[in-house]
């Protein structure tokens, strides 16, 4: 009996670990991201597909411009740990400001550049 409790313990301390472990990878990439200056004015209007790729923070997006400025953003796939929150106020961000350079969302950091990395990949062709 004390064989199958230390079994089952050590069988949690492993799967406890691989949770940690999934949760740490790309997460310092993540944190330092850079996100690219693109130039609003000078977009066609269309529509542009784009994703960044980082393990949980993987994400595809599809940008609408339309008079030369962008107009909509839609996460055509989420990241892993959705939090729609901070997919909303990123894209608002985005859209008010015509920019990339917007303040990310507090606590979400990492969240909030994959979206914006995902943008900038549309707008300028990058995967």
């Amino acid at each position: 009996m004390l064989k199958v409790i230390v079994w089952i313990l050590v069988g949690l301390a492993v799967l406890i670990a691989g949770v940690i472990a999934f949760g740490m990878v790309g997460r310092r990439a993540g944190e330092t991201l850079p996100i690219g200056s693109v130039d609003f004015s000078k977009l066609t209007d269309g529509e542009y597909n784009g994703q960044y790729k980082s393990g949980r923070w993987s994400n595809r997006v599809r940008v609408t411009v339309d008079s030369g400025r962008v107009t909509g953003i839609d996460v055509v796939k989420d990241v892993l740990f959705p939090q729609p929150e901070v997919r909303r106020k990123t894209v608002e961000l985005v859209i008010e400001a015509q920019s990339l350079q917007v303040d990310v969302v507090s606590g979400a950091t990492i969240t909030a550049k994959a979206y914006l990395k995902a943008v900038e990949n549309a707008l300028t062709g990058s995967d």
